[in-house]
């Protein structure tokens, strides 16, 4: 069973250090040339082409520009990543079998690395998949994306959960990933004024809390996914399809 993540837009760098066990992303080479690309970007045209504030658009511009400066911090993409998903998913309390079932079954997608491993080293960036300022990332990530995820699958049981926001599962030929596994794509509705919704912060919540449930009970039965109830989740069979496990509270 695999486990998909978006990353988050914030990253830290300080805090916990990185576990000793540390790997080379498998895009490197294609993430140092697309940072060489944005290297030639000001911090005007980050203003204009990506809808920030000039504040962020200048630290966004310096992050680029000291990208590849040796004393540059790197973590484990696993810590680096501090937004909403990883921060319900706290992985800093693993314990050393959960770390390394983390290892095995989770893989992170990035605008920036393509696709991560959670002890893969990476450093401090800023780019989305829409950005305005290196044209359709999705053509550029999508071939080699879904093919690393086809030998992923292939080597594991052919059971894929998504738990990636639509911005990035977008990566992927999903036609062709849908036909080689099993995917299960879990949803999160809560109930507001008699209707069932999708909140987007409770969702990004629900996703890191339910690929901690995953990890900390080191679950390989995909069936076992619907015994999750944090934060008074539960499993709707009337709901739910083959494809789309739905949970409500």
């Amino acid at each position: 069973m695999i486990l998909l993540l978006s990353p988050s837009k914030t990253m830290n760098f300080r805090g916990v250090a990185s576990p000793a066990k540390i790997s080379l992303p498998l895009f490197a080479k294609e993430a140092e040339a697309l940072m060489r690309d944005l290297q030639l970007f000001s911090a005007s045209d980050i203003v204009q082409r990506e809808q920030l504030s000039v504040r962020l658009a200048f630290s966004t511009y310096e992050s680029y520009q000291r990208f590849f400066v040796a004393d540059q911090p790197s973590k484990a993409a696993l810590f680096a990543y501090s937004g909403t998903v990883f921060d319900k998913l706290n992985p800093v309390t693993f314990t050393d079998e959960q770390r390394a079932f983390a290892e095995d079954h989770l893989r992170i997608f990035s605008a920036l690395y393509g696709w991560l491993r959670p002890f893969d080293a990476i450093r401090a960036y800023r780019l989305d998949m829409n950005s305005g300022l290196i044209a359709d990332l999705y053509s550029f990530w999508r071939e080699c994306v879904t093919s690393v995820l086809m030998d992923t699958i292939g080597a594991d049981d052919g059971v894929l959960i998504n738990l990636a926001s639509a911005e990035y599962f977008h990566i992927v030929d999903e036609r062709k990933v849908a036909a080689s596994c099993q995917l299960i794509t879990p949803v999160f509705k809560q109930e507001k004024q008699g209707k069932l919704v999708i909140n987007s912060l409770y969702a990004k919540e629900a996703r890191g809390l339910m690929t901690r449930f995953i990890i900390e009970n080191q679950l390989t039965d995909h069936k076992h996914l619907k015994a999750f109830m944090e934060q008074g989740y539960l499993f709707s069979t009337n709901l739910s399809s083959q494809n789309e496990w739905v949970f409500v509270r």
